[in-house]
């Protein structure tokens, strides 16, 4: 001990600021002032410790005191090894670290044994006079503690502030920026808005994702990363290469499946399991949090639902790189159900393409061909199409007589009632689930029945609470279809005078297409319930406007 006493020490300063602890992650300075008031707190005590020279200081802003993977510790005790430094001076212990075990192991076993003396101020601590102090370890469990409550009341507080729909991430989403009144509010970014907004039409259009990306690189349009760079945004990601960072395929498809497009915001997708396991967890999806209506869309909802069914199906890319197929994803056996394949065959200088059933195409012993001629094809469905274009702008005419909104009211008004039902067998299931308990402590039921009981009102409840949220979905499309233009009328009498096809009107107008034998197709078009309502709400009213009559 007395040889050590005497020896000119070579020390590290070392200090360190959390983001909860200080004003780094605020106020967005280079370094926070706590950060600058520990080193001059550590200067000035050594100005008065002549056998301790500092050579090195390190520090660690906006990092964690649970976690000793920070890059200014790991930096210090790289040259505690390499033998530059043989002592560290900190302010107190919970600038070290705030685990108790960890804080313990480097105080009693790992410093010991490289021969480090360790310096704790604000604590009193010199491990060259104080080889125990009753003290230290009481100090290092409440760290530890403080630590534990901080992370409890943070978790608990974003979690609030997710369900109250405020944006708690470091980083807004491509094509959206901070509020500057609200920094948990989301606004449109309009220039990136645009770039969205082309991604999700030319995905209709029969572009994929590849297609797209390879179209956005020939544009000069700057991918999501380098445009955050653009506008000044400290944005970093570990996939960063030396180059730049060019529009891939699963750039695309991610904006095309992100639902925050449509005002929705989707947090709380992962987690750690606890505050000193930093390993991030992905939740079910049951647990994230969806709030709707947290901010202006950039995509209207049926366009995105559309766009999610097209990423579904099975669009196998075509010759052409820049798109796929007319029919891709849509067009299936009438029989057997299997996909219809396209056919390209050659002879005597010609072309000849033609559709067949893929299963009969596999084995001919499970299902007939179904071949029809893609000439064929294409007229019978442009006739078909044209034919209930005709059937929807007659019946929006005849809407305009009897009101044109009176059928959407009186659906929302049929949702509302089937929701206010809904809620009252929950309210009365959540009652009878309370009297079970009481039954089962006056004995007027056993254990067995009460479980029973339990589980059939959980199942209701549960039951109750699906049916409302389809409810809602429905009503909600219906409010969406009246306030914007892409309601299913509207996609309809967009091609008033259609005269030929594109992937875009297959995409927008068709569901299904099925390929009976004799070349007879059926087509199953989108809204088909819609339709099915909206003819019954007419036969309704003009049995209605007879009876009055009489």
């Amino acid at each position: 001990m007395q040889k050590m006493k005497n020896k000119l020490f070579q020390a590290a300063i070392y200090v360190r600021l959390s983001d909860e602890d200080g004003d780094f992650s605020i106020l967005k300075k280079s370094e926070s002032n706590s950060i600058s008031n520990q080193k001059q707190m550590l200067y000035n005590f050594v100005k008065n410790k002549p056998d301790i020279m500092v050579i090195k200081e390190y520090s660690d802003d906006g990092y964690t005191g649970t976690n000793f993977e920070r890059p200014g510790f790991q930096a210090m005790m790289e040259a505690v090894r390499s033998g530059i430094i043989n002592c560290i001076i900190v302010k107190d212990l919970s600038r070290f670290g705030r685990d108790y075990v960890e804080v313990g192991r480097y105080i009693e076993k790992i410093f010991p044994q490289l021969g480090i003396r360790f310096i704790s101020v604000n604590d009193s601590y010199d491990s060259i006079t104080n080889e125990w102090n009753i003290v230290l370890p009481i100090q290092n469990l409440m760290n530890d503690s403080y630590s534990k409550d901080i992370s409890m009341k943070t978790r608990s507080n974003l979690e609030i502030m997710r369900k109250e729909g405020d944006f708690i991430g470091s980083f807004p989403v491509y094509g959206y920026l901070r509020s500057s009144q609200n920094k948990h509010k989301l606004e449109v970014d309009n220039d990136a808005a645009k770039i969205i907004q082309d991604i999700f039409k030319w995905k209709i259009s029969g572009f994929s994702a590849d297609a797209i990306a390879k179209r956005l690189n020939a544009l000069g349009i700057l991918s999501p990363m380098e445009y955050k760079k653009s506008i000044g945004s400290r944005f970093q990601s570990s996939f960063k290469t030396g180059v730049q960072a060019k529009w891939s395929h699963n750039t695309v498809r991610r904006i095309l499946k992100n639902e925050i497009y449509t005002g929705v915001l989707v947090q709380g997708k992962v987690t750690t399991p606890n505050y000193k396991v930093k390993k991030r967890i992905t939740k079910e999806k049951e647990d994230w949090v969806r709030v709707e209506g947290t901010h202006e869309p950039i995509i209207a909802r049926p366009q995105f639902d559309l766009v999610q069914q097209l990423l579904e199906e099975d669009t196998r890319a075509a010759k052409k790189e820049y798109g796929v197929y007319l029919y891709s994803g849509k067009i299936f056996c009438a029989d057997c159900g299997g996909t219809i394949t396209r056919k390209v065959v050659k002879a005597k200088d010609k072309i000849y393409t033609y559709y067949i059933c893929s299963t009969h195409k596999k084995d001919k012993k499970l299902c007939t061909s179904h071949k029809i001629k893609e000439e064929m094809l294409n007229k019978a469905v442009l006739a078909t199409i044209q034919a209930q274009i005709s059937v929807i702008l007659n019946i929006e005419k005849t809407m305009q007589d009897i009101e044109a909104l009176s059928w959407e009211k009186r659906e929302i008004e049929k949702i509302e009632s089937n929701i206010r039902f809904q809620r009252a067998l929950i309210e009365k299931n959540n009652k009878l689930t309370l009297d079970i308990y009481t039954d089962l402590k006056e004995g007027m039921i056993d254990e067995t029945e009460f479980y029973m009981f339990k589980e059939e009102f959980s199942t209701r409840i549960q039951q109750a609470q699906s049916a409302i949220k389809k409810y809602q979905e429905t009503k909600n499309a219906i409010i969406q279809g009246l306030s914007n233009q892409q309601s299913w009328l509207a996609q309809f009498r967009k091609y008033a005078n259609i005269k030929e096809l594109d992937r875009k009107v297959i995409t927008n107008l068709i569901e299904k297409i099925y390929v009976f034998e004799n070349e007879e197709i059926e087509v199953v078009f989108r809204q088909k319930d819609q339709l099915s309502h909206l003819l019954e709400f007419i036969e309704n009213h003009k049995s209605s406007v007879s009876e009055e009559a009489v």
